[in-house]
């Protein structure tokens, strides 16, 4: 199982979030965590820094999805002052997460049984 704290700890760095505000997404942090043990090939380490940081990324992407429909306003004028949000934390989490899973693809299990060293491919007849 992957060490769910230290992934708390991670995606608080990202967002920010004091620790009082970490507990209410603790729940998205364990479902990420058992996500991406369920990932992994059995010779993987699970306090690897690359595995906690996908856990976090993984938590924190869902955690940005919830929050942006939560705001829901990204503007406002008022008379000749415009106040915009310009910071994509949505875009930006699911770029992270991609950049995390290519960093442990070494790490996944094969989903055939078969690794890319000594399988093969059928592609037709």
């Amino acid at each position: 199982m992957i060490d769910t704290e230290l992934v708390k700890k991670a995606v608080a760095l990202m967002g920010g979030f004091d620790e009082k505000e970490i507990e209410t997404y603790s729940q998205f942090i364990l479902a990420a965590s058992l996500s991406v043990s369920e990932l992994l090939g059995r010779h993987a380490d699970e306090k690897d820094a690359r595995v906690i940081q996908l856990a976090a990324v993984k938590a924190y992407n869902s955690i940005c999805c919830i929050a942006e429909k939560a705001e829901g306003i990204t503007s406002f004028t008022a008379g000749e002052v415009t106040v915009k949000q310009d910071t994509d934390f949505k875009g930006l989490a699911a770029e992270a997460l991609a950049s995390a899973v290519n960093d442990c693809k070494p790490l996944f299990k094969s989903v055939s049984g078969l690794d890319e060293k000594n399988g093969f491919a059928f592609l037709g007849v």
